[in-house]
Parts: structure tokens; C-alpha cells; sequence
């Protein structure tokens, strides 16, 4: 009951109210499908490829240009095809945010972007393409432009920009360009570097700023001519000043820049002339003394009548043109005096001054009665006698240096002039292969003849023509500029040469960091190559020569304290050198005792090599480093099955060294029973092979060393007596190194010449410092550490001289006993060792030169340099 209900008419009123907004909204419809169909067909036959982007970047619809622009139809763009398939994927990231940017309303998003499209069937094209937001959606409409040909010609344009940019940044003249009102816009190196401003100082100066006050005016004028239509090239000179203050003298050319056959700028080549205004100002002057002198001072003087006879001429005249006054008392023309080409304008200019022109000196050349030719400025004047003109006086000024400096100032122009395409260095363009673009005359003239630097078609290509090493281009790919010199051979007709050049390579980078050029600038070396290596030659045989004198001296020395492989200046090794031959002359065993490493087997050896024995085998054998039964076996060989696997018999030591030297090294280390069957061959002189029955002699001599004392062992009982007594017939027993300190350098001489011959190196001595160091080392290892230091040395010395750094570290850390530095500091080179030995055999002759130098063993003029070389006085 609660709800209302319509009357009847009520609902009629609905229904027709129904029936109108149908009608209403069925006219709609078709306005709306006939506005649908005109966009429809707008969007379809408009003349650019046009799209329809959806949120999600899908392409919902593409009229038919879209095929021209990608090569896909419509049918399959509109198949679910997104917009970023089509986009090149460098590009896609951007143009992703961009659209996402669009849709979110940004407001600083530009309505058009480029980007690269990939096109179907391959490739890439430079579109442009235009967004715009439809109204109440998420969708975009896009219209689609090639500009690929456009973005070619941009590119194709921006290299050449580039490549001029290039030429006016490396230019030698100077190039700038200013505005109406003399402000700079640009300027290139070249005006940085003579004026020494900063580009940003220049873009901030007038003209009225860098150019001499009074010279002002005239280039604002001739700016004025320009402007107004005065396309004639002017060229004029003008004095400008540095920001320093100091002079530059110009030659500037300029011509209008148009745009569109408007005037928007002006344009200057600069060439800097200061030296050429230098000279002209000094010529100037010169002149100007010139003029006075012959106003103020006298100088050639003579008169001529009216026949055109020199009838006087003063001393200086005869002095100069070399006459006598017999010569002009009998007849002296005025043809005579000139030069035949100015024979006749000079005549001319009498008859001139006979009517009253004179007063300006003329410039004509005369001869000398030798002939030779001078140049003369003749001031000129009537002779008046009695009010009539009865000849000519003339004042004759020498001005053949003059002259001479005009010709070198007009040459010296004319070469400024052309500088750039006449250089005398070499210029030219090389392409990113290497490929010769252009050149100069002097790089064509440099390499017209040189066939080693062109292939077989005459073509010079940078990188294979010339020896670049890798360095070189890793250095041009790092924007630096690259020195090298080259020689090649000119070949002609007539002779063949070898030419130095010296090189400058410079890397000329496009903007995009891709392409690239060379500029290579050029110079012919060849006398400075020359006269370099004729000084270098001459340098080096002054140092061989002095280097062979103290390889000389050094040899001298090295050869007296030489014996056999052994070096010593020591006097317990003096003493032991002068007794080794007379113990080599016997057949009694010896017993060498020492430290290890002292040398005891050099010892050894050199008792064998002076004994008779010398020709037969020399066997050394250490007998601590072996067992009783192989020490037995090595020493006295053995029978075949003495034991198991000794098949065939094998001889020993004893038996290798029959009629020579054995040396038993580290004798005290053996055991008791070797000890016994030892002691029987030194007693009877025979020995049994193990397994053999039979005895053999041994005619062997017995040499053995030690390192231990055999007296404190007999005593113990550790080392037989009898066998003892047996060995140490004589005894050689030799100091440790660090009792013989002063011969250290000495074996460092004698290691060095040793390594280098192994090492192949041209190591020359150990310094002042590591030389220290070794002496005062206490050196447990004696002779043996020490070499076994040079030798660690060696192999990480690079130079010529060891130093401390290449000792090895352990031994480096160590710190000398300072009285051990104290006692040897006056042997810290072997220079120093020299000059104390030296001292020392002076003092034992009571100074006399002759005994001191028998003493040493050299020549008395050897001991005279050497006193010299060393400071050693009396």
C-alpha cells in the first residue's frame, strides 16, 4: 500500500518521452558514424604514415602509409603488433619513458621525437614521429616521418663542418671573425698562441682592443667598404699588441660572410709580419742615415759638362769606382760608368736636371772600371757659372748592401707568402686507413724518389710505408701525438741516397668518435742525422779508447793477482800461489784444510795442472756425501756379482785416475773401516776391487781436503792417527774470506767477467754501497757465498753496475759490525783497493817507482799511468 502508482497518462507521457530520446539517440548514431567515416577516411588518406598507440604500446590502427614507412601493411601492423618492435634497440628504453612520461601528462615533453626504426626485411631509417594525446583515453596518435635522407645529409655535413673546423684550428695564419661593430665571435689557435689570450678572452675583445689606436680607424673604414658592396679582396697591413703589450705587425686579407646574401659577419686572415717590419724598419733607417750622410758628409763627388764627360771626380770617387785621375784627365764618359741597361735613363735624367728637374736621388747601377757592379743613389744638381748651366754636380752614395738586403727582404716575402703551400717541412693528410689525401710540394718533393716508401703503383700509405710500431697507435687511439724518425733511399737518375726524416703525427677526431685523419708534418733530417752520428762515433771511440786503456790497466792488475782460476792480492794466498809449484813438483799427499767454500778444491786442481802429472786424469770425489759401501765401490770399483745386480765388473776412482791426481774432498767425514782400507792404499799403494781377489797398484797421487779439525778428531779418536800422518805429508791450509777482506772486490771483479760470459750481460762493477755491504759480511760460505751473492745479483741487475737493492734480501737486512766497517772503510771500490795496494808496495820500496813496479809485475810506464789515474803522490 506504501508505494505510489502511476496514472495512466502518466505512463503515456513516459512512453513517448521514451520513444523521443530513442529517436534522439538514434540520430546520434548516425551523425557519430558519419563524423567516424570523415576521420575514418582523413586518417586513411592523409599524406603520413599515421598510428594509433594503445596504452600497452599496440598498435590498433595504421592507415596504408605505414607500409611505406616500415614495409609491413596495416593487416599485419594491426594484428596485436606493438610499437617497440618496430624501434631499434639503442632507442627503446627512451622512447618507452617517453611515451610513459605522455601519458602521465608531463608537460615539459616535447611533442615530437626521432628514433630508429627497423624496417621489415632489414635495415634502419631516421623517422620523426609526432604525438598527440587523444582526449579522454590512454591512446596516442602518432604520425610517422623518414628523415633518414635528411639525418644523412645532417651527418654528411657535420664531417665536412668538422673537416674545415679541423683545418682552421691547425692553420699557421691566423683566422678570425667579428661582427659589425669589431667584436670577436671566433678565433683559432693560432690567434691564441700570438696573442696569448684564452678563447674566452678573445670572445670578449673588440678589435679597438688588440689593434694599435691609430690603425683603427682604417680597418673600421675598410669594414664600412665591405658591407656597403665592396667584394674587391683587400689586403693591408696593421700593427696590433698581445695582452702583454708587445708589437705584432700584420698582413690581413678580408672578405664579407653572407648568409642567405645577407651580411652577417667579416672575416680576417692574419699572417704575422713582425720580422718582415723589423727588417723594413731597420732598411728604413738605413736609408734615412743614407740620405743624411750625403747631405751632411762628403762622398763621391763628380761633375759632368755638358758633352756628358766626367771631367772631375774627388778621392773617394776614384777610391771607389777604382780610376785614376789620368784616367778621367783623358776622357772619361758617362756611358762608361753605367751599367748598359741604365746607360740611357741616366742620360735622360741629365737632360732633366738641365731643364730644372733635380733634387730627388735616383737609384741606378754603375760599373767599376774592374767591372764589377754598384748599386748607387745619385743626388744630382745643375752646375750654374755665370747664370748659365754648364754641367752637372752629383753626390754618389753606395747602396749595394741596400740592395742586397731588399732582394732578401722580396725573397723572404715572397717565401712567407708561400708558406704554407711551399713549406719547407712536409705536410699532409692522411684518411683513418693510413691513405694519403693530400699534401704539400715539400711532402711530394721529399718522396717523389724514395721507392721504399710507395708500393708498387707509387701509393704512399702511412701505417705500411712507415715503421708505426703498436706503441704508436695505442698512442693515436689515446688522442696523442707521436715522434719517430724514418730513413729511406732516394733513388733518380742520376744517384742514389739515404735520407733521415723525423715524423709528427697528429690524430685529427671526428665528433662522433668514430672516423678519424692524420695530419703528419714532416722534416728532412739528414745533415743533423749525419753530423749527430759523425759526434756520436767520435764519442764513442773516445770512450773505447779510454775504456780499453783501463780494461788495460785492470788486466794488468787482475793478471798479477791472477793464479790459474784464483785471485787474491792477499798475502797468506801470496804466500800459498808461490809454494803450489814447488809441492806440485812432488808426488807427496797433500792435505788442504779450510772453511767450506774457500777454494780448497781450486787448490787442489792447480797442484795438479802444475804437477808432471797434468796430462793424466784429475778425479775428484766427495767422500762425505756417500755410504761406507758406495764410497768403497766408487773409490775402488768392483767385480761382476760382488752384489746384486752388478753385472759386469766396473772400475773405480782409483783406477780412473791411474798415473793422475785423486782429490778426496771432505776426507774427515768418512768411517773407521774406510779409514783402514784408505790408509793401506797410501801405505802400500794397492787396492782390491770389491769382490776381487787380486790386488791392483795405484800409481795415483793422493790429494785430500777438510773442512774439520783432524787434530781435535785424533784426539778424540774420531779419525785414525796413522792415517792422519799419512795425508798430512804437507798441508795447505787457506785463510777464510773474512781474514782476506781486501781481496772481496777483487772476486767481485773476477765473478763479474765470469757471469757476464755466461749470462751474455755487460755488467761493469758493483757501486760504492753494495760494495760495503760485502765486505764487511762475515761470510760463513766464504768464496763459495760470495759468488753465489754476484750470481743472485746478476740475474736481477738490468743496468750496468750492481747496486744494494740487488744483493738478496736476507743478506741486505743485516747489519755490519760498525769495526768491521771502520777497518775496511779505505777498500770500499776496488778502485780504493788498488790505490792501498799500490801505497802498500810503494812503502815496502821505500818509494821507488822501478822496484815498486817489478814488485807489482808491470811495465814501469804501466805503474806511472796508473799513479796518475789514482791521485798517488809522493
Amino acid at each position: 500500500m506504501g508505494e505510489s502508482t502511476l496514472s495512466f497518462e502518466e505512463l503515456q507521457h513516459k512512453v513517448a518521452e521514451l520513444k523521443r530520446s530513442e529517436k534522439e539517440l538514434q540520430q546520434l548514431r548516425e551523425e557519430l558514424k558519419r563524423s567516424e567515416e570523415h576521420y575514418r577516411t582523413a586518417f586513411e588518406y592523409t599524406g603520413t604514415a599515421m598510428m594509433v598507440i594503445e596504452q600497452d604500446m599496440t598498435i590498433s590502427m595504421a592507415n596504408h602509409k605505414v607500409d611505406e614507412v616500415t614495409g609491413y601493411p596495416p593487416s599485419l601492423v594491426e594484428q596485436g603488433v606493438k610499437l617497440t618492435e618496430f624501434i631499434d634497440r639503442k632507442d627503446l628504453e627512451r622512447i618507452i619513458d617517453y611515451h610513459r612520461r605522455r601519458r602521465a601528462g608531463d608537460s615539459s615533453v616535447p611533442g615530437e621525437y626521432e628514433f630508429a626504426l627497423k624496417k621489415r626485411g632489414g635495415g634502419v631509417r631516421d623517422i620523426m614521429i609526432n604525438v598527440s594525446m587523444i582526449p579522454e583515453t590512454s591512446k596516442s596518435l602518432v604520425s610517422l616521418v623518414d628523415i633518414s635522407r635528411l639525418k644523412q645529409m645532417e651527418r654528411a655535413l657535420a664531417e665536412s663542418e668538422r673537416k674545415y673546423r679541423d683545418l682552421f684550428e691547425n692553420a699557421k695564419d691566423i683566422i678570425y671573425i667579428h661582427d659589425f661593430d669589431g667584436n670577436f665571435i671566433l678565433a683559432n689557435k693560432a690567434a691564441e698562441l700570438t696573442y696569448g689570450y684564452t678563447p674566452d678572452e678573445l670572445s670578449l675583445l673588440n678589435i679597438r682592443q688588440v689593434m694599435e689606436p691609430a690603425h683603427v680607424d682604417g680597418a673600421l673604414k675598410l669594414v664600412g667598404k665591405l658591407v656597403a658592396g665592396d667584394e674587391t679582396p683587400h689586403i693591408f697591413e696593421t700593427l696590433t699588441r698581445t695582452k702583454y703589450g708587445n708589437p705584432v705587425w700584420i698582413e690581413v686579407t678580408t672578405r664579407l660572410i653572407k648568409e642567405r646574401d645577407k651580411p652577417i659577419a667579416i672575416q680576417g686572415i692574419a699572417r704575422n709580419i713582425t720580422d718582415r717590419k723589423r727588417t723594413e724598419e731597420r732598411l728604413q733607417e738605413s736609408e734615412k742615415r743614407f740620405r743624411e750622410t750625403a747631405e751632411t758628409l762628403p762622398g763621391v763627388i763628380c761633375e759632368v759638362d755638358l758633352n756628358l764627360n766626367i771631367f772631375y771626380v774627388n778621392q773617394k770617387g776614384l777610391d771607389s769606382f777604382g780610376y785614376t785621375q789620368e784616367d778621367f784627365e783623358g776622357g772619361v764618359r758617362i756611358s762608361e760608368v753605367f751599367h748598359s741597361e741604365d746607360a740611357g735613363r741616366a742620360t735622360g735624367d741629365l737632360g732633366n736636371i738641365l731643364k730644372g728637374d733635380y733634387g730627388i736621388p735616383q737609384e741606378h747601377r754603375m760599373v767599376r772600371k774592374d767591372g764589377s757592379i754598384m748599386h748607387a743613389l745619385i743626388n744630382s744638381s745643375p752646375i750654374i757659372r755665370d747664370g748659365q748651366v754648364c754641367g752637372t754636380r752629383h753626390c754618389i752614395i753606395d747602396i749595394s748592401d741596400r740592395k742586397q738586403a731588399q732582394e732578401q727582404l722580396r725573397q723572404s716575402e715572397e717565401r712567407f707568402r708561400s708558406m704554407f703551400s711551399q713549406s719547407p717541412a712536409g705536410i699532409a693528410l692522411f684518411d683513418s686507413r693510413g691513405m694519403l689525401l693530400d699534401k704539400n710540394n715539400a711532402f711530394e718533393e721529399m718522396f717523389s724518389f724514395c721507392e721504399e716508401l710507395a708500393d708498387q703503383d707509387g701509393i704512399f700509405e702511412l701505417f705500411k710505408s712507415l715503421t708505426v710500431t703498436k706503441d704508436h697507435l695505442d698512442a693515436l687511439k689515446q688522442d696523442k701525438d707521436i715522434h719517430f724518425e724514418s730513413q729511406c733511399t732516394h733513388q733518380n737518375s742520376q744517384k742514389s741516397a739515404n735520407r733521415f726524416y723525423e715524423w709528427h703525427v697528429t690524430m685529427l677526431k671526428a665528433e662522433d668518435g668514430q672516423s678519424s685523419e692524420y695530419l703528419v708534418q714532416v722534416q728532412d733530417i739528414t745533415e743533423r742525422k749525419l753530423t749527430e752520428e759523425t759526434k756520436l762515433r767520435e764519442a764513442k771511440d773516445e770512450a773505447d779508447k779510454a775504456i780499453r786503456l783501463a780494461d788495460s790497466l785492470r788486466k794488468e792488475l787482475m793478471q798479477d793477482a791472477a793464479f790459474h782460476n784464483m785471485v787474491s792480492r792477499s798475502s797468506e794466498m801470496k804466500k800459498i800461489f808461490n809454494i803450489l809449484p814447488e809441492i806440485a813438483a812432488t808426488d807427496v799427499t797433500v792435505l788442504i784444510s779450510g772453511e767450506s767454500g774457500t777454494g780448497k778444491e781450486l787448490i787442489a786442481r792447480s797442484l795438479h795442472e802444475l804437477s808432471p802429472r797434468k796430462d793424466k786424469p784429475f778425479v775428484a770425489i766427495n767422500c762425505g756425501a756417500l755410504p761406507d759401501t758406495l764410497l768403497e765401490s766408487e773409490l775402488f770399483g768392483y767385480k761382476a756379482g760382488a752384489f746384486t745386480d752388478a753385472k759386469k765388473d766396473k772400475p773405480g776412482k782409483f783406477a780412473r785416475a791411474q798415473s793422475g791426481t785423486i782429490f778426496l774432498d771432505e776426507i774427515g767425514d768418512i768411517s773407521p773401516s774406510m779409514q783402514v782400507k784408505l790408509l793401506r792404499v797410501l801405505q802400500e799403494r794397492v787396492y782390491e776391487p770389491l769382490g776381487g781377489t787380486e790386488s791392483v797398484d795405484a800409481d795415483v797421487r793422493v790429494l785430500a781436503a777438510t773442512n774439520r779439525n783432524l787434530e781435535e778428531m785424533v784426539r778424540r779418536e774420531k779419525f785414525r792417527e796413522d792415517l792422519y800422518y799419512r795425508i798430512k805429508v804437507l798441508n795447505v791450509k787457506l785463510p777464510s774470506l773474512r781474514e782476506r777482506r781486501g781481496d772481496i772486490p777483487l772476486l767481485c771483479e773476477h765473478f763479474i767477467s765470469v757471469f757476464n760470459s755466461r749470462y751474455r750481460k755487460n755488467i761493469t762493477s758493483v757501486d760504492d754501497d753494495a760494495l760495503q755491504l760485502l765486505v764487511a759480511h762475515s761470510f760463513p760460505g766464504n768464496i763459495r757465498e760470495l759468488e753465489n751473492v754476484i750470481e743472485h745479483a746478476f740475474i736481477f741487475c738490468k743496468s750496468g753496475t750492481i747496486e744494494k737493492h740487488h744483493l738478496p734480501q736476507e743478506f741486505c737486512n743485516k747489519q755490519a759490525d760498525p769495526e768491521i766497517l771502520k777497518d775496511i772503510s779505505a777498500i770500499g771500490s776496488f778502485k780504493e783497493l788498488e790505490k792501498l795496494y799500490i801505497q802498500s808496495v810503494l812503502a815496502d820500496t821505500g818509494h821507488n817507482k822501478l822496484k815498486a813496479a817489478k814488485k807489482l809485475g808491470v811495465h814501469k810506464a804501466t805503474l806511472f799511468r796508473k799513479l796518475k789515474q789514482l791521485g798517488i803522490t809522493n
